[in-house]
């Protein structure tokens, strides 16, 4: 890179020009997939955290473990008991407590199963045995057993009646009910009916009487039960009988009233009658029909079309003779005049035949009117008698409504009456019969040894349970810690290169320099190095690994260096100082630039002072050559430091002098880095990077969060930046994530180390 080149004008006024470019460069690193986690990134974190999992791990297994040698030995006692979900039917007939035709099988399992760890059933098997006197079962118990106490009032061991609101008495039966243990065997109606107890021959008996006072419970329930339908149905049987008795006194009046003692009979008589005079009337009605189309025949005048005339024999006869008189006239007529005595004749003949004919076509019309009103009549008749028949049927029916109701009331009571009565008697001689559908098919016998505590189990659940909740805890520490903590984070998360790893150290062996030593860090004849530079050689291969990385990271090389980072406190200023260092024992003339000017720290990391600096420079009472001072014990290694500290650090950043003097810095040395104030505190690292070549972002490993630094990146882009990449430092090398590989690297730096003139090192000031 030439020195025209190196001078091109860097300014605020670039930005504009600039910008975009970088900006555009910054979001296509921010959409560049992320890869999708490994198992073997989970147990890195499992043993980032071990710790924390460890910590778990033993304090849960102890509790665990002292919770389980603690414990009393357990006995069990066990009985199996067969539940019938059908009950045994002794008479054949249905029990009158059941509501239902069928039972949910499912249902009256789960119901049971309640029942055999209800208080009432507990509350008997206490008072049955006596267990409120008893220390295992009055004693209040916490925590989960581990331990108990007396109740505020022992129980008397004299005989007596139990105190049910006495402490003693709730914490009995409740240990009854938590010691129940109900197990159904799959496929069967068999129940394994468990109890534990400290003592093993109260686990028998305690287990044996819950069988026998359960099996007690269902008889007698059954038995109250059936004597309760037995009473309810006797007291219900009176009202009923009472009822039919009245509805029956109704029904004989009001039949006695109406005058239908025979109602049905004459119901069934009249209704018959009507359909008889019905089927008349149709007849009657089709007969009328058939009759009256002849009849409009005649009124018509249409008589020769009638049936019965065309069909008259007496009529075709007349007929036939007058047509052979007409052909004989017909003949004659042919030969003389129509007056011939003998055309006369059949003349005469054909008009007596032709009237005899009309009078007999008129015989014929007059039947048929006659018959044709003599069916209209019959029709009007039956019309007639089917109306009145209708009414007098319509009367009884109307008299015979309220006698049905009546009636259908006085059936409806017998009916009830007579199953009240049948259900009744079956009642009484049910609750005499009573059948269990419950019985014991193995009565507990006395254990032989204790079934708790499990120690082993307990141990390797405590291990287990341990071991999980660490890991979670581990992965949950994890989730909530958002600092950069490798290079494969400051990668996938900034998409930024990373440079290097800085492991962590102290300051030449004398700790963090305090920001308020200024003087008293100036070295004397006596000083041989700077108090930042390090001569460790693992301290040394990790700042040379930096260098290669910044060296390598552009062509061409970036020669005037900005070294920020996102918040206070990253170690920048001693990073520049141990870069130019590394930069310097390349044979490379290097000077480190102080603009960090609120809180330089540069001069106090190289061991000078802190005038003249960089600030009279810009304001002219300082050349830049007399401000140039070279570095403590370091070879080709100058720094200008930053002098006092001015009342505008951003406005004197942005005179175009400043550009001006790094540039001659720039053509006069080789490097040229410049320490930066942090990005997200103020305005200056972002002027700075208007006029470098590149820049360098410095992040402490494990305190940082990654979305400053992010933001951090933001600015620089926006500024129209060259973000080199991230510099993470103070990484401690003894974290799990960071021993297998680096550790192996720089203890190479360990083999054949060189001495300190190699290293660009003197022993002198």
């Amino acid at each position: 890179m030439d020195d025209n080149t190196s001078l091109e004008p860097t300014g605020p006024r670039s930005l504009a020009r600039t910008a975009p470019q970088f900006l555009q460069e910054a979001e296509i690193l921010d959409v560049s997939p992320e890869e999708v986690p490994h198992l073997l990134d989970y147990w890195h974190v499992v043993l980032k955290r071990r710790w924390t999992v460890l910590v778990c791990l033993l304090v849960v297994f102890s509790t665990v473990a002292i919770g389980t040698l603690k414990k009393k030995p357990v006995y069990e006692g066990k009985v199996t008991v067969e539940i019938d979900p059908e009950t045994p039917q002794v008479l054949n007939f249905k029990e009158v407590t059941q509501a239902v035709p069928t039972i949910d099988v499912d249902s009256y399992r789960e119901t049971q199963y309640r029942i055999l760890i209800s208080r009432s059933l507990a509350e008997k098997v206490v008072k049955d045995l006596q267990l409120y006197r008893v220390p295992e079962f009055y004693k209040r118990r916490m925590f989960f057993g581990l331990f108990e106490s007396d109740p505020a009032k022992i129980p008397s061991p004299e005989p007596g009646p139990p105190d049910t609101s006495s402490e003693s008495y709730g914490n009995a039966v409740a240990h009854i009910q938590s010691g129940i243990d109900v197990n159904p065997i799959r496929r069967s109606n068999l129940v394994e009916l468990s109890f534990f107890s400290e003592s093993p021959e109260l686990a028998q008996r305690v287990a044996n009487k819950i069988a026998e006072d359960y099996i007690d419970e269902n008889l007698q329930v059954k038995w109250d039960e059936a004597s309760r339908a037995s009473d309810w149905l006797e007291v219900r049987l009176g009202d009923l009988k009472i009822k039919l008795e009245k509805s029956e006194e109704q029904l004989q009046q009001y039949a006695q009233a109406n005058s239908i003692m025979m109602v049905t009979e004459k119901q069934e008589m009249a209704t018959t009658r009507l359909g008889e005079l019905t089927e008349d009337y149709t007849k009657a009605q089709d007969e009328r029909y058939q009759k009256e189309a002849r009849y409009s025949l005649v009124e018509a005048g249409k008589v020769q079309d009638l049936p019965e005339i065309m069909s008259n024999r007496i009529i075709q006869d007349l007929s036939e003779q007058i047509a052979d008189l007409k052909k004989r006239y017909a003949q004659e007529t042919t030969m003389y005049k129509p007056e011939y005595p003998k055309a006369l004749q059949l003349k005469r003949q054909m008009d007596s035949l032709q009237a005899e004919i009309d009078r007999q076509k008129l015989v014929v019309a007059q039947n048929i009117a006659d018959e044709y009103h003599s069916a209209l009549a019959q029709e009007q008749y039956l019309k007639k008698a089917v109306d009145d028949q209708k009414n007098a049927v319509n009367d009884i029916a109307v008299r015979s409504v309220q006698y049905n109701i009546l009636k259908r009331e006085v059936d409806s009571n017998k009916q009830l009456y007579d199953g009240l009565l049948e259900r009744m008697k079956e009642a009484r001689v049910q609750s005499g019969l009573n059948a269990s559908n419950i019985r014991i098919v193995d009565s507990a016998q006395l254990p032989k040894g204790a079934v708790k505590p499990r120690v082993l189990l307990n141990l390797i659940a405590g291990i287990i349970l341990g071991l999980g909740i660490g890991v979670a805890l581990a992965f949950f520490q994890e989730y909530l810690d958002n600092t950069l903590k490798s290079p494969d984070e400051v990668e996938k998360l900034l998409r930024l290169p990373s440079l290097g790893v800085l492991p962590r150290f102290a300051l030449n062996g004398h700790g963090k320099l305090k920001e308020d030593e200024s003087e008293a860090l100036v070295p004397s004849e006596g000083v041989a190095l700077a108090p930042a530079i390090q001569t460790d050689p693992q301290i040394v291969e990790a700042y040379r690994s930096l260098r290669t990385s910044i060296l390598l990271s552009a062509n061409p090389v970036p020669r005037l260096i900005l070294v920020t980072s996102a918040v206070p406190g990253e170690g920048k200023t001693t990073t520049t100082v141990n870069l130019g260092a590394t930069l310097a024992s390349l044979g490379s003339r290097v000077v480190v630039v102080d603009c960090d000017m609120r809180r330089p720290a540069c001069h106090r990391s190289a061991g000078v002072k802190n005038s003249p600096g960089f600030v009279q420079c810009l304001t002219g009472h300082v050349d830049l050559a007399d401000a140039i001072l070279p570095v403590p014990g370091v070879e080709n290694l100058s720094i200008i430091p930053c002098g006092p500290i001015p009342p505008n650090p951003a406005e004197m950043l942005s005179a175009p002098l400043t550009s001006e003097l790094l540039h001659k810095l720039r053509s006069q040395f080789e490097y040229v880095l410049v320490d930066s104030p942090p990005l997200l505190s103020v305005a200056d690292s972002r002027i700075l990077a208007t006029m470098t070549d590149a820049a360098v972002l410095v992040a402490r490993a494990f305190e940082t969060p990654y979305d400053l630094v992010r933001r951090a990146r933001g600015l620089l882009y926006a500024a129209g930046a060259r973000v080199l990449g991230v510099a993470l430092n103070d990484v401690d090398l003894r974290r799990e994530g960071y021993g297998p590989h680096l550790s192996y690297r720089y203890g190479y730096g360990n083999y054949g180390a060189q001495p300190r003139g190699e290293l660009g090192l003197h022993n002198g000031p």
